[in-house]
């Protein structure tokens, strides 16, 4: 598998950085194609994805949870897979949290409510799910956020990636994470808060990825505050493997 990073950035893009996105893709098959899966659409990354595919190689959505720095550009995507010239023949499959299509609708007006069933295939997320994309085994599992949000595993050919999505440190996400060969976990604070925790430090994600028995680590969605060197030194001292920062346009192979 191959992972290029889109974006990263919490809560909002800045300059040359897009909120979180990422292009998870397959192994190419013997025509050299790829499946090719959107993980999480915050803000500008939809541009960046364009970089890399073109839509009608596009072959599904996956959004870890309904917060706007993961899904807003859903929005504009809706209109690209409507009326682009390389708009795909069918509707993509949406694996997102219930409720999505009708978020989308709320935004997109009355008259997109008949429109998006034909551009996206939503495939619910609730508890612990799975499907099959192509050549790609993907689960998901309820992690903690504060709303509904999931993590979730990719298999292919015996490789294993998984990903946090926004997650406090919880028992699930070590589960969801079991022997990855490589984790993609968010630093979304700099500092430890003492409850209501939503995201992790980089402490957390390195306890995390040690505790899942993750044979490699790369942090994303870091905290505005926290530099590159600073991420990896401080998970590094609770993580013995190897260690990534994700920048846009990282790319790494599974």
């Amino acid at each position: 598998m191959l992972l290029t990073v889109l974006g990263t950035a919490t809560p909002y893009p800045r300059p040359d950085e897009p909120c979180s996105g990422y292009l998870l893709q397959s192994e190419p098959a013997a025509d050299g194609r790829r499946t090719s899966v959107w993980l999480d659409a915050g803000t500008g990354t939809f541009a960046e994805l364009q970089r890399r595919i073109t839509l009608d190689q596009l072959d599904a959505v996956v959004v870890s949870h309904r917060h706007a720095d993961h899904s807003a550009d859903l929005l504009v995507a809706y209109y690209a897979l409507r009326f682009s010239e390389h708009r795909p023949s069918g509707p993509i499959p949406l694996i997102a949290p219930e409720g999505m299509l009708d978020r989308l609708a709320a935004y997109l007006g009355p008259n997109s409510v008949d429109e998006l069933p034909r551009v996206f295939e939503h495939r619910p997320m609730s508890g612990f799910g799975e499907a099959s994309i192509g050549s790609l085994r993907v689960e998901w599992g309820p992690v903690q956020h504060g709303v509904p949000a999931f993590g979730l595993t990719v298999e292919e050919d015996g490789r294993r990636f998984a990903y946090s999505g926004d997650s406090a440190p919880c028992l699930s996400l070590e589960e969801i994470g079991e022997r990855a060969d490589l984790f993609l976990v968010e630093c979304g604070y700099d500092e430890p808060v003492r409850s209501d925790a939503v995201h992790h430090t980089p402490e957390d994600a390195g306890r995390s990825a040690t505790a899942a028995g993750a044979a490699r680590l790369v942090l994303t969605h870091r905290a505005e505050t926290l530099t590159v060197e600073a991420a990896r030194e401080r998970a590094s001292a609770h993580f013995d493997g190897g260690i990534d920062v994700a920048v846009r346009g990282l790319r790494v192979e599974i």
